[in-house]
């Protein structure tokens, strides 16, 4: 009996060292299939797992992303415009412009224009005039009150809150009072 548990123990023994390769070049040898590479699924295709098949599910109710900060200004402009206080105020760095730049030209580039002059490539296929960036009407507006338009929208245009990460938005807000001084 003992060498048979002993034979059984050396057998389960030798599996388990098989398993570990010293060739870090080669991958080891998957003993429970789907443990080192997971299926995934993307949020567009259908599982049968899912009700309905839809593999993007909401979240339960209450739950907030990690890092999530609620915006507390919501439609209030006003006191956006007069408690945001610009923390990058001035500082025209190749850092800050250049970070600013990449988001001003994958956002809002395409209406407002290269040079924020409101003649973007969608301006003769959009009903409505683009408001320019460089109109002394928007030069007036504090840093907070621009912020806020990125962040929440303003008339026809939707909210970037999604599409510009918080931490950029203020140096989206530089790069546009960058255009603004160098019309």
């Amino acid at each position: 009996m003992k060498r048979l548990a002993l034979l059984i123990l050396s057998l389960i023994g030798l599996v388990v060292l098989g398993g570990c390769n010293m060739d870090k070049s080669k991958p080891n040898i998957e003993l429970i299939q789907g443990m080192m590479q997971q299926p995934a699924v993307m949020a567009q295709e259908y599982d049968d797992f899912f009700p309905g098949g839809q593999s993007s599910l909401v979240p339960p109710e209450h739950t907030v992303p990690v890092g999530f900060q609620p915006y507390k200004y919501g439609a209030d402009v006003n006191a956006a415009e007069k408690e945001l206080k610009n923390p990058l105020a001035g500082q025209m760095t190749a850092e800050v412009l250049s970070v600013g730049q990449k988001y001003f030209e994958t956002h809002c580039m395409v209406c407002h224009g290269q040079k924020g002059e409101g003649k973007g490539p969608v301006q003769a296929k959009y009903p409505f005039p683009i408001p320019p960036l460089l109109s002394d009407k928007v030069r007036t507006w504090p840093d907070g009150h621009i912020y806020h338009v990125i962040t929440m929208g303003q008339g026809v245009m939707g909210p970037y809150a999604s599409h510009v990460p918080q931490a950029y938005r203020w140096q989206v807000v530089n790069y546009i009072r960058y255009l603004q001084k160098n019309q």
